[in-house]
Parts: C-alpha cells; sequence; structure tokens
C-alpha cells in the first residue's frame, strides 16, 4: 500500500515533469519565432543591399546624361544657371493669408500651414 507521501512524492514529480516540459516548449516556440524574425531581418538586408545595387545603376551620369538627351523636347530641361543657387534667408517670403476661411470651424488660422495675419 501507498503510503501518503510517497503519492505526495510522486505528484511533485509530475507535476515538475509538466513545468519542465512547459518551459522546453515555450523555449522552443520562442527560439522559432527569433529564427523567423532573424530570417526576415537577413531578407531585409538583401533586399536594401539589392535597392542600394539599382539605385547605383540608375544614377550613373552617363545613364542620366542619355536620358536628358532622349527626353530633352518633352522636359525641356536646361542647364542650372549660378545665380539659381541662393542661401535661406534669399528665398522670398511666404504670401499673407488676410482673409480667414469661413467654412472651416477655426477659421484657418491653427489647422493650416499658412502665415494668417488678424
Amino acid at each position: 500500500m501507498l503510503k501518503t507521501i510517497d503519492v505526495v512524492l510522486i505528484a511533485v514529480m509530475i507535476s515538475a515533469a509538466a513545468w519542465t516540459y512547459q518551459i522546453k516548449h515555450q523555449a522552443e516556440t520562442t527560439e522559432s519565432d527569433l529564427a523567423n524574425v532573424e530570417r526576415r531581418i537577413s531578407l531585409e538586408r538583401e533586399t536594401i543591399q539589392l535597392l542600394e545595387a539599382d539605385w547605383s545603376l540608375l544614377d550613373q551620369p552617363p545613364r542620366l546624361q542619355r536620358l536628358v538627351h532622349a527626353f530633352e523636347a518633352e522636359l525641356q530641361l536646361k542647364p542650372m544657371r549660378p545665380d539659381q543657387i541662393v542661401e535661406p534667408d534669399e528665398l522670398p517670403a511666404r504670401p499673407v493669408n488676410l482673409v480667414p476661411d469661413e467654412n472651416n470651424t477655426l477659421g484657418g488660422y491653427a489647422d493650416n500651414g499658412e502665415t494668417v495675419v488678424r
């Protein structure tokens, strides 16, 4: 006949085995998730490298020059003049909107990016 202590020890051993199995299963699931994330990161890095290589090919000056000549009539591109390059303080000021928007609940003062004078 089993004594009470034997039954308690068997229950403790079964509980410990179940807890160990549960922890092992959680660790395997976490490890699998980590491997999936690492695989996706690797794929994204490869994609970035591919896109950077593609961009460097598309951005080559001889290729751009050929495109400019091919589409010269449609684009009407002209070489840049030195007087077109200015400092930020040389840019014209933004136009001032003196009339608020009546359809707007805030009167157009707070929700648009324009400079408004009241």
